[in-house]
């Protein structure tokens, strides 16, 4: 990204979140235009990009080349007839280290001619940098940006309305979204219009049922205790966790509970579910019969939180949960040796030595609940261009290629073909390996694709027609 000598410091305030409080939601630019040159894709009127109209024209006049200086092809691959490099930015993913020179980029350049220039955004304050002074690459990967930020972004005229580019280049995807209103709402800016594509992940056997509540085996047979069933088994076991701390396999640095507070991914909402309170994400708020309910403002909430207040007291559970970030949770939860007792995740880390446990029985005579999952962005608008992007009906071509040709959806959004994935003789899709094996994530770094840091198209037709869980 260019350099700029603008500059512009944001002051956050953040009060200090204890158990005893209700938890609210907590979440995972310059006015001055800047000159764009012809080729930009710049919002008419109507709310067409400039580029896809002219593109229509050519593209009607049977030219070999769309608009874009007559480097895109209407069909087909290569996307485009020359190579072109798109810079790009993205989220540090600690799971990833190798997103921005990962080997799937050479294979993404080779078949479709366009080369993506990643910058890995390591802490927060780039990221909140590069939203506040508008100095954008052509291409945002997942960034995590708040409303606020996209808000001001498209306020500002930095980001390109995808749906018209959607209709004319990318018909998968404008099929897929306007079929899917869920994964359309969800992606929408405040002005009604769509500037961001999800990440869609539709696998029934992990959208159906959020986080598994994992436990160490291991370390509950070497204590001589059963996997908790109960609220009162499981604080006892935690306490006999940090107690053992430093002999067996429990290490000297032990966290016995930890968890993600208030996240989507590794909250602690399994906890309230033990006790018949029903919450499923860090904004509360939960459908029961067609109403919409404000779980944080329901009085039966009061006796999950004091239970957490009681583990927090006991020490079992570490006031990182408060401050941690995503990248710092995963790295935790995934050691291997352990160093976490119980956590939540989509899947266990250490398959050899830890178990999921069923949501605990509180005595209160509720029954426990587990929360699942609706079909959702995982996340939303993980794919944006912006104003200085030349080339957005070629990027465009490029999130269709990713929706459509099963080869770089694999690539992309999993690994290397014949690292990470194969396909099997019906022509099926399978992983040889997936985050769980972190010894092979670790080994095979420069061969992960980007996963949930970028577009990609695991839809239900996906799951159904292209892919075998082994």
């Amino acid at each position: 990204m260019k350099k700029t000598l603008r500059r512009i410091i944001e002051v956050s305030l953040a009060g200090t979140m204890v158990f005893g409080t209700l938890a609210g939601c907590s979440s995972s630019g310059s006015s001055t235009s800047t000159t764009k040159s012809a080729t930009s894709a710049e919002q008419d009127s109507s709310g067409t990009t400039a580029a896809a109209a002219e593109s229509n024209d050519s593209a009607a006049a049977g030219e070999g080349g769309l608009d874009e200086g007559g480097v895109t092809n209407a069909t087909g691959f290569p996307i485009t007839n020359e190579p072109i490099t798109l810079t790009a930015a993205v989220q540090a993913n600690s799971l990833m280290p190798d997103m921005a020179d990962s080997n799937v980029w050479q294979t993404v350049a080779e078949k479709t001619g366009i080369t993506l220039d990643i910058e890995v955004l390591s802490d927060r304050d780039k990221i909140d940098l590069m939203y506040a002074s508008g100095d954008f690459p052509d291409l945002l990967m997942r960034t995590d940006a708040s409303a606020n930020q996209i808000t001001t972004a498209v306020d500002s005229g930095y980001f390109v309305e995808l749906e018209p580019l959607l209709e004319q280049y990318a018909p998968t995807w404008y099929e897929y979204l306007q079929e899917n209103p869920l994964m359309y709402n969800s992606s929408l800016a405040t002005d009604g219009k769509l500037y961001g594509l999800p990440y869609v992940e539709e696998d029934p056997s992990s959208r159906n049922l959020r986080d598994q509540w994992v436990i160490m085996q291991s370390w509950l047979d070497e204590l001589n205790l059963a996997v908790p069933t109960t609220t009162d088994e499981f604080k006892d076991a935690l306490v006999a966790i940090k107690n053992a701390a430093g002999t067996g396999s429990i290490p000297e640095d032990v966290i016995p509970f930890y968890f993600y507070f208030d996240n989507y991914i590794g909250g602690q909402f399994d906890i309230y579910g033990s006790f018949g309170v029903y919450v499923t994400s860090g904004d509360y708020l939960v459908v029961d019969n067609g109403v919409v309910k404000d779980q944080s403002t329901n009085p039966d909430i009061k006796e999950p939180l004091k239970y957490l207040r009681d583990l927090y007291a006991l020490g079992v559970i570490p006031p990182e949960v408060f401050t941690d970030d995503w990248n710092t949770y995963a790295s935790k939860i995934s050691s291997d040796p352990a160093v976490v007792g119980s956590y939540f995740s989509y899947t266990i880390r250490q398959t050899e030595t830890a178990t999921a446990m069923k949501p605990l029985d509180s005595g209160n005579g509720s029954t426990p609940l587990m929360r699942s999952q609706a079909y959702t962005p995982a996340p939303a608008n993980v794919a944006i261009i912006t104003t200085e992007n030349q080339y957005p009906i070629a990027t465009t071509r490029l999130f269709e290629a990713i929706a459509t040709d099963n080869d770089l959806r694999m690539d992309v959004g999993r690994g290397s073909q014949g690292v990470v994935w194969d396909y099997d003789d019906s022509g099926k899709a399978y992983l040889n390996f997936w985050e769980e094996n972190t010894e092979k994530w670790n080994e095979y770094s420069k061969d992960l694709g980007a996963q949930n840091s970028f577009v990609a198209m695991f839809d239900k037709d996906f799951y159904a027609n292209e892919y075998t869980d082994v």
